[in-house]
C-alpha cells in the first residue's frame, strides 16, 4: 500500500492556491499552472483537501537546455516520498525531453534533496559579499569609464555578449535570448554606479552593472570577449570605479553575481575577500 492509495491525489496549481497560500511555500517560485506556456507548468499533492505539496518546472527565456525545478513539501510531511513522487508527476509534464535544474546553497534543505534525486553540479557561485573599504585592493584601469551617457543599445549589446559567454559551456543561450536580458533592464540599472572600459576606439572591452534592485546592491563584472587582454585587469578596474561610488554614498557592503568559471571576474572578487555561503547549480535527471 502506498501513500497515495486513498484521498491523495496531483492536480494542477491554481490561482485561488496562490491567492492563500500555505506558509511554508512562502518565497518559493511558484505560479498558476502554464502561467507563461506549455514550457511552465505547477501542480499540488492533495491528501485529504488539503495541499501537503507544491512544485513547478519551467524553461527559462535566457536558456532552454534545463527544466527549472521547485518542489516544496510540508515539513510536517518531508521524507515519506511525496517530493520524489511529485518531482515524478512533473516530469511528465515536460514539453521537452530535458533534465532539471535546480539552485540552492550548499547546505540547504533543497540541495540534500537534489543530490537524492541523482543531482550533478553543474557551476558553483562564490562567496559574494564584500566590504567596500577593500576597493583598493584593486586596480585602476584608465580605459574604465562611466556607464553614464553611453548609448542604451551599445551597453544592451555587450551585455548580451558576455552574458553569452559566460554560460557557453555550462547552460548555453536560447535564440533571441537577448530581448529578455534587456527587458527592465534600465529599470533595475544604477547607472551611476556602473562601469565600462573602452579601447581607444570606443570598442566596449569589460562591463561593470550594478543592479539596484537589491540590498545590498549587486554587481555583475566580466569582459565581453573570453580571450580579451588585459582582462582581469579591465575587470578590476570596473568593479572599482562601481564601489567607489556607492563607497561615497556612505554604503559599506556590496554584493557580486558571478561563477568559478570567469575567468576575470573571480581573480577580481578574491582580492576582495568575500564573506559568504557557496552557491550551486545543478543538474537532475528527469525520472
Amino acid at each position: 500500500m502506498t501513500w497515495f492509495d486513498g484521498g491523495v491525489h496531483f492536480r494542477p496549481l491554481a490561482d485561488d492556491d496562490l491567492a492563500v497560500p500555505p506558509s511554508w511555500w512562502a518565497d518559493r517560485s511558484l505560479a498558476r499552472d502554464r502561467w507563461r506556456d506549455d514550457e511552465t507548468r505547477s501542480a499540488v499533492v492533495v491528501d485529504g483537501g488539503e495541499i501537503v505539496a507544491a512544485g513547478a518546472i519551467w524553461l527559462s527565456r535566457l536558456h532552454e537546455d534545463r527544466f527549472w525545478l521547485e518542489i516544496v513539501v510540508d515539513p510536517e510531511r518531508r521524507r515519506r516520498g511525496i517530493g520524489t513522487a511529485l518531482t515524478q508527476h512533473l516530469s511528465t509534464l515536460r514539453s521537452r525531453d530535458l533534465p532539471f535544474m535546480a539552485r540552492g546553497y550548499v547546505d540547504d534543505e533543497s540541495m540534500h534533496f537534489a543530490d537524492a534525486l541523482g543531482a550533478r553540479t553543474i557551476q558553483t557561485v562564490p562567496p559574494a559579499r564584500a566590504s567596500l573599504d577593500a576597493l583598493t585592493e584593486l586596480r585602476t584601469h584608465p580605459g574604465v569609464q562611466p556607464l553614464t551617457g553611453a548609448d542604451s543599445s551599445r551597453i544592451e549589446s555587450a551585455y548580451a555578449e558576455l552574458y553569452r559567454w559566460t554560460h557557453e559551456t555550462w547552460s548555453p543561450v536560447r535564440a533571441g535570448f537577448e530581448t529578455s536580458l534587456a527587458e527592465g533592464l534600465w529599470d533595475e540599472l544604477d547607472v551611476e554606479a556602473s562601469a565600462l572600459a573602452v579601447d581607444e576606439s570606443g570598442r566596449i572591452r569589460a562591463l561593470a552593472l550594478t543592479f539596484r534592485d537589491t540590498d545590498p546592491a549587486l554587481i555583475v563584472a566580466e569582459t565581453i570577449a573570453r580571450n580579451e587582454p588585459e582582462g582581469e585587469h579591465l575587470v578590476e578596474g570596473c568593479i572599482r570605479r562601481a564601489m567607489t561610488i556607492l563607497a561615497h554614498r556612505g554604503l559599506t557592503m556590496v554584493d557580486f553575481d558571478g561563477h568559478v568559471s570567469d575567468p576575470h571576474f573571480l581573480p577580481a572578487l578574491s582580492r576582495l575577500r568575500p564573506a559568504g555561503r557557496w552557491f550551486r547549480l545543478v543538474e537532475i535527471p528527469a525520472p
